[in-house]
């Protein structure tokens, strides 16, 4: 369900997250809680919205002692608009078989009570059906236990942050909460509703001065290089709540191989179990490069957006192509207000990984359920095909009602495949990008690393990923690759491309082997090719169109991967066309895309104090060869270079002044202050997993 309230709660339900409408609406039957309050629904009932509807649902099904769920929702072809939707019991439907070794407990009893709405042509909604009776006992007393009864309002939520920054635990806060409100039946949540609820709103625990630590940090390797960039979010009292860098390199990268972007919160690194954010790019080894990097305070949409604009604004403003992230909702939301434009894909692998836990009860029953689930992902080479192959699926193995897989085909353009072949991603679908990086610093952190020993170590990680991007140049430039075909594309592209892009465009050149022409057909300007591919068993058609020398695919890999694939290249031949037309060979692939930036640097051009120590080295090098040829020019040297000490110490000493004016200034003689220390529940384990990934899962120890 979409968001359309800003009071609205998300909760988890069984497998699928639901909208909790947590305001009062205007009904009568809802402004006094006392009046009526068993009223039942009937068929005819109507309701001003469906927020109304729901809210009336859910209070009759308090009152009488049972939880709800949305089980089935319908949008409009048209409008998009939901315009069906049923609430059921949280005991509808039938429980799940589990190999598990403890399986949870199963609320499933096979219940038919349910209540079914649909929306009119004025905007209103009437009640369709509604099943009253149940087929399990009601307990109104334990109603307040349903995920669907429970929230935690404005009021009590700034009450237990407020109790929580004086350092009282959170058992204490909740009872605390159950006096004030005449007993635990009456606050609306249960303790682990407040714990959870101040894991989202976390702040970063620092050790005392640990904040300026980094920040003095930051200003050290600015002052290296002027084009380092950091940002560092405060809250009202100074406090530091979320910190963003990015290295020159980095941000020079980014302009080269800022087209695709993999994002990721899956990742913990240091003692302060803050979340590790970084974006990653490809380059043109097929080397992830990191583009950015922060540590945040929590996972909100809020944070997000803060972050993604900072990334944003040190980047020049020039937002991603496209955009791969886990299933988060809060990241979407960020995304859709920083990147309107961006295509935003939701990571395959965290999707396709769930598929043995949600449907663990269709795969024992159906062997062959994983060939046609593959079929749909896989081998849809048109929307059509898709929606097509999917109806037939859930048809076949009874699926309709099945919410998970619901959820998945309303959001399919976020993750199918066939979705997204009209956008360059760089042959990524996953964000294992990010989890290649993640592993990386392993090497190089570890729990008990503070913020300012992570970024210092972060520059050593980072000289290391540079330094193999450097072999892997040195490869490129000097070791010319082995030739399997005779083909002229082979050859072509093994003088452009890097090493590793060669490697997977010589996989399509070595498939023509594999590829026969069924079918030509030339229409005017266009000749459309049917080819068949014997390693996938299907038949793709080509087009090709001489005049602009312009040529696609049914399989889209060019423009998801960003080279031809083996069907272009026999109808290429077939036409008597022996060389890739320009538009076909993406400059970022090429061993000379960054040719611009390997310039000799002039004395103008040098800005980092490496780069200066670098040059200076040479120069005195050729300084001493030549002063240590006479005993004149040896007196003259060290004359010289002692008259220039003197200079270089007045200029650096001005400078150091400066500095500390322009800092007290800005920063109005005061540091930044540590943020409020808060109090973690148990140890993470090294790899902290994001909302999808593992479900909301909280650790039960408190600290």
């Amino acid at each position: 369900m979409e968001v359309v309230d800003e009071n609205e709660q998300l909760i988890i339900e069984g497998n699928r997250e639901h909208v909790v409408v947590s305001h009062v609406t205007n009904d009568s039957h809802l402004s006094d809680p006392n009046a009526n309050e068993s009223q039942e629904p009937y068929i005819g009932m109507e309701f001003e919205s469906q927020e109304n509807a729901y809210s009336f649902y859910a209070h009759y099904a308090k009152v009488i002692g049972f939880g709800i769920s949305i089980k089935t929702s319908r949008r409009s072809k048209v409008s998009r608009e939901f315009i069906d939707v049923k609430y059921a019991c949280t005991r509808y439907g039938k429980k799940r078989e589990s190999n598990a070794i403890n399986p949870r407990p199963c609320l499933k009893v096979e219940c038919e009570a349910y209540l079914r709405i649909k929306r009119k042509s004025d905007g209103k909604w009437v009640v369709h059906d509604f099943i009253k009776h149940h087929n399990h006992e009601l307990f109104p007393a334990h109603a307040r236990y349903f995920p669907c009864h429970r929230r935690i309002n404005k009021a009590q939520q700034s009450y237990i942050e407020n109790m929580q920054n004086v350092g009282v635990r959170t058992t204490k806060i909740y009872a605390t909460m159950a006096k004030q409100h005449g007993g635990y039946e009456n606050i609306g949540c249960l303790e682990k509703d407040v714990r959870n609820h101040l894991d989202k709103s976390r702040r970063l625990s620092l050790e005392s001065g640990d904040a300026n630590a980094m920040l003095e940090c930051f200003m050290a390797m600015q002052e290296e290089n002027p084009r380092f960039f950091y940002a560092i979010d405060l809250d009202d009292e100074n406090r530091v709540k979320n910190v963003f860098w990015v290295d020159a390199k980095g941000r020079e990268d980014y302009q080269e191989f800022g087209d695709v972007i993999s994002f990721d919160t899956t990742y913990i690194t240091n003692k302060y179990k803050m979340p590790f954010a970084p974006f990653i790019g490809v380059n043109n080894h097929f080397q992830s490069r990191l583009l950015g990097c922060a540590l945040l305070a929590d996972e909100t949409s809020n944070t997000f957006i803060w972050l993604m604009k900072t990334w944003l604004r040190a980047m020049g403003g020039n937002p991603p192509n496209a955009i791969i992230t886990d299933q988060d909702r809060a990241m979407k939301v960020a995304i859709r207000e920083v990147f309107p434009n961006t295509r935003h894909r939701f990571c395959l692998w965290h999707i396709l990984r769930k598929v043995p836990e949600k449907l663990s009860h269709v795969l024992r029953n159906n062997e062959d359920f994983k060939k046609h689930f593959n079929s749909c992902i896989y081998r849809s080479w048109s929307k059509k095909q898709f929606d097509d192959k999917w109806q037939e699926m859930v048809e076949k193995f009874q699926l309709l009602e099945d919410q998970w897989l619901q959820s998945l085909y309303e959001e399919r353009e976020y993750w199918v495949p066939v979705y997204m072949k009209d956008t360059f991603f760089g042959g990524m679908s996953t964000t294992q990008r990010s989890e290649s990086i993640n592993s990386f610093f392993d090497k190089y952190v570890c729990k008990k690393t503070t913020l300012k020993e992570f970024v210092e170590k972060y520059k050593v990680a980072l000289h290391d990923r540079e330094e193999a991007e450097m072999q892997a140049d040195f490869n490129t430039w000097h070791k010319q690759p082995i030739l399997k075909t005779p083909s002229p594309f082979e050859k072509q592209m093994s003088l452009i491309y890097t090493h590793e892009v060669f490697k997977k465009f010589q996989i399509e050149v070595l498939g023509l082997s594999g590829c026969r022409l069924m079918k030509e057909n030339k229409d005017n300007h266009l000749t459309t090719f049917e080819i068949l591919d014997f390693q996938n068993n299907e038949e793709f058609v080509v087009e090709w169109e001489a005049s602009k020398k312009e040529i696609s695919c049914l399989c889209r890999l060019f423009e998801f991967n960003g080279y031809l694939c083996r069907h272009s290249l026999m109808a290429l031949l077939t036409v008597g066309v022996f060389a890739i037309p320009s538009q076909y060979i993406l400059k970022r692939w090429s061993k000379d895309v960054r040719s611009k930036h390997h310039k000799r640097k002039t004395d103008e051009d040098v800005c980092s104090s490496k780069e200066r120590f670098d040059r200076l080295h040479e120069k005195s090098i050729e300084f001493i060869d030549e002063a240590s040829l006479s005993h004149e020019s040896y007196n003259f040297a060290c004359h010289t270079l002692g008259e220039a000490l003197k200079h270089c110490a007045t200029i650096n000493q001005s400078l150091k002044v400066d500095k500390e004016n322009v800092g007290k200034n800005n920063l109005g003689d005061t540091s930044l202050l540590d943020p409020r220390s808060s109090k973690t529940k148990g140890a993470p384990s090294r790899r902290i997993k994001s909302g999808i990934e593992k479900g909301r899962k909280r650790h039960k120890k408190e600290s």
